[in-house]
């Protein structure tokens, strides 16, 4: 029974779940709800949203990660879960964030969003490596999931909400394109798989992981167009670069930028392709933009919110790998 359990956590990947609830939870907390139980609330529906996505790709993916030796030990690989399991979850986790919705919030735009996001993160899941620039849809889907969080509490959406919901947008594109696509490309490649990675040229050629000046560019771009929406967001809330009040804060930030950059460098021009490497890479890029975006808003959120929003994921995250994989960084994904 308990290693069944450990599976289906395994299969719906909940060490990344809070991540992506931080999306219509930060989207709540901008627009300036503050009563923690529709707060909590946003958080389970974006957990239940995380469930729904990573679930139905999971069975959209299992005969082209059949094809990678790394994957062997996936849930819907192995057939340690039904693929009717899987499918009765999609279902029922979807269904299960609209009622959730329309029972605790009941505003006809909120469920227009949140429909929206489900559309586009199912659209994803389908035709990702179908359909070239994908990712741009699943980025899409968490635009629509932050200001589906933000329309629980209000309809007045300011510059910071779009500012926040476009960061999330290009995270995610880097996310699925550069990190999913390098991490996947040995596969994908063989199986033909239309992903940004692949068609950029990406390739494994005897175990040499083949990294395109186009693809980098790519990568490179998507990272500096994430970097200028975070100073965007410190601009519109009165940020003063000049002063010394904000020095901590702007150290933090630019730390965090050479981190940022620093990993990508590293991960672009790997040269082996070393999944279990780029992997403990990209948990780092990963961490250290949320970081950043959580940061950018310290002059808008309580600083009890700030601590939690920047503890709670990467807590999460660090207990359920060790819980399911016995490691910190390096999820078997």
């Amino acid at each position: 029974m308990k290693n069944s359990l450990l599976e289906y956590l395994r299969l719906i990947r909940i060490q990344t779940s809070a991540a992506t609830a931080s999306a219509p939870l930060l989207g709540g907390l901008i627009a300036g709800q503050h009563e923690i139980i529709p707060l909590f609330i946003l958080l389970i529906i974006g957990i239940i949203y995380h469930i729904y996505g990573f679930v139905l790709n999971e069975y959209i993916d299992v005969q082209v990660d059949k094809k990678s030796k790394d994957l062997h030990d996936k849930p819907l690989v192995s057939g340690s879960i039904p693929i009717a399991h899987a499918k009765f979850i999609v279902i029922f986790s979807s269904a299960a964030s609209c009622i959730i919705t329309i029972i605790f919030f009941k505003e006809v735009l909120s469920i227009l969003f949140l429909l929206i996001a489900i559309i586009l993160g199912g659209v994803y899941d389908v035709y990702g490596k179908k359909i070239v620039g994908s990712d741009f849809v699943l980025g899409a889907g968490f635009f629509f999931l932050c200001i589906f969080g933000a329309s629980t509490y209000t309809s007045n959406f300011t510059i910071i909400i779009y500012l926040v919901g476009f960061a999330y947008f290009f995270h995610i594109v880097f996310n699925n394109a550069v990190e999913g696509g390098l991490k996947d490309v040995d596969h994908d490649f063989l199986a033909g798989a239309k992903t940004t990675a692949t068609r950029l040229g990406v390739k494994v050629k005897e175990k040499r992981l083949i990294v395109t000046r186009a693809f980098q560019g790519f990568s490179v771009t998507m990272t500096i167009i994430f970097l200028a929406l975070v100073f965007l967001i410190l601009y519109f809330q009165d940020f003063n670069f000049l002063s010394g009040k904000y020095l901590l804060q702007i150290i933090i930030v630019l730390v965090l930028t050479l981190i940022l950059f620093i990993s990508l460098l590293k991960f672009l021009s790997s040269g082996e392709f070393n999944r279990p490497r780029l992997k403990r890479l990209f948990s780092l890029h990963e961490m250290t933009s949320y970081f950043m975006l959580i940061l950018a808003l310290s002059t808008t959120l309580f600083k009890e919110v700030i601590i939690f929003l920047l503890l709670f994921p990467f807590t999460w995250y660090l207990i359920f790998n060790l819980i399911l994989y016995k490691k910190l960084l390096q999820p078997r994904v």
